[in-house]
């Protein structure tokens, strides 16, 4: 018996490089263990797309693999499913289309499925960035299968992408661009194209045989009845998620700065993004003109940590607008609290803070990190000067990290968190549903003082 989908090791060297990025892949695979999103990013979208073949081709002998495109060019995950002139990635985010329209099953493989870039453009901050998602991702989780997503490491929104996922598998990448990302496993170029081309022999060789082995094991093991496609089936779970949900679809108005004051808040949830259902912005009109920027100054695992933090630099912390923002790690349960510090309208502006932190010793030379932060929850607004202070040390009492930003009308806003999408305000927003105060979304404005 043979197992499907198998490249043949050949004398010719194109062939021979391409089934060792096949082969490192099936290395690695075994480093990812459960996790249900993992990112492939490299420059070159064919080894990129090889590497994750291997790595689905491991995978998919004992679950449901998913494998897309987001460089618009990954010609060998199309060799496996078809040709690429069909809706697929882009179209879906852009037009809210279910997963099961785009997925393509491998022709011998019932476990694994291609997702096609889409209409162009597709490596853009529109689709890197989709508030969606962390909702995909949450779906891969429930139903224990794994989304692979090729993609290219120099596009706009990548980090945003990385962020939604549990980590990233670099393949043919410099270390020095690796610092911004949670890496899982590495793939480095080959160097000796001859010594690749025996040793490539070899290992095709005893892969043959261990994966033979596997999928004899396989065909008696537990798994999907029948022929399922993991799009349809991470569709029907979502749709009873969405439909529980509805209830708390509307949100009530942001509370006034005279308005009751909140119950304590419980420790944040690390619950799925998408079962705190959000609205739209309430000040779209904002949308360009944001405080988008600030500086992420440190990032701990538990509440407790970015706390002590704040307290313990908190008369320098709070004149910069510091807040700490619970954002949920990929499909998993983990939440990291991240503080983030500042409200700038430009990036030199981010970056003038960013260096005065450092000289006064606050953030260690070569660490904090500039981000796109626009998004926040609104506390309380039309605050008057005179009273901000005492309110926010109420909130702050309740378990919040509250922070104030002046208004071009003079008046005070009070935020919590700060985000680089909306979805990723669902923790938070949780936080404060439980705390009996319906969440706000809003485009950050104004500036700290």
């Amino acid at each position: 018996m043979t197992a499907p989908l198998e490249p043949r090791a050949t004398g010719n060297a194109n062939t021979t490089t391409a089934t060792w990025w096949e082969d490192e892949g099936r290395r690695i695979a075994g480093e990812l263990g459960d996790l249900s999103a993992v990112l492939i990013l490299a420059t070159n979208p064919e080894y990129a797309a090889r590497v994750a073949l291997g790595i689905a081709r491991v995978v998919s002998e004992h679950r449901h693999v998913a494998l897309g495109d987001l460089t618009g060019d990954a010609a060998p995950l199309y060799a496996v499913a078809g040709g690429e002139d069909a809706f697929g990635l882009s179209d879906c985010l852009r037009q809210g289309l279910p997963l099961n329209d785009i997925a393509r099953p491998a022709p011998d493989r019932d476990s694994l499925f291609i997702l096609p870039a889409g209409s162009p453009p597709v490596a853009c901050e529109e689709i890197l960035g989709h508030e969606r998602w962390p909702r995909l991702v949450s779906g891969f989780a429930k139903v224990g299968a794994l989304l692979l997503l090729v993609a290219p490491i120099d596009a706009a929104g990548i980090n945003t992408l990385a962020g939604a996922v549990a980590g990233v598998v670099l393949v043919d990448v410099p270390a020095l661009r690796a610092r911004n990302f949670h890496v899982l496993a590495t793939v480095s170029a080959p160097v000796d194209a001859v010594a690749l081309a025996r040793a490539a022999a070899k290992k095709h060789r005893r892969i043959r045989a261990a994966v033979t082995l596997l999928a004899i094991t396989a065909i008696g093991g537990a798994g999907w009845a029948g022929r399922s496609r993991i799009a349809g089936a991470y569709h029907a779970v979502m749709a009873k998620r969405v439909a529980a949900a509805a209830p708390d679809a509307t949100t009530a108005a942001a509370p006034s700065a005279t308005a009751a004051q909140p119950a304590a808040a419980p420790q944040v949830a690390a619950e799925p993004q998408d079962t705190v259902r959000l609205t739209d912005p309430v000040n779209p009109a904002d949308s360009s003109a944001t405080a988008q920027f600030a500086v992420e100054v440190m990032a701990a695992n538990t509440i407790a940590g970015a706390n002590s933090f704040l307290s313990d630099n908190a008369k320098e912390m709070s004149r910069n607008g510091a807040t700490i923002s619970p954002v949920g790690v990929g499909g998993s349960t983990n939440v990291w609290y991240k503080v983030v510090v500042g409200a700038a309208h430009t990036r030199a502006g981010a970056d003038s803070l960013l260096a005065a932190l450092r000289r006064e010793k606050l953030v260690r030379s070569g660490e904090g990190l500039v981000v796109k932060v626009p998004y926040a929850l609104v506390l309380a607004e039309n605050v008057e000067q005179p009273g901000a202070e005492e309110l926010r040390k109420t909130w702050q009492q309740r378990g919040f990290s509250p922070y104030f930003l002046m208004q071009n009308d003079g008046s005070v806003r009070l935020y919590a968190g700060a985000f680089e999408t909306a979805a990723q305000a669902a923790s938070l927003a949780s936080a404060l549903r439980a705390a009996g105060v319906a969440p706000v979304l809003a485009f950050r404005t104004g500036r700290t003082y």
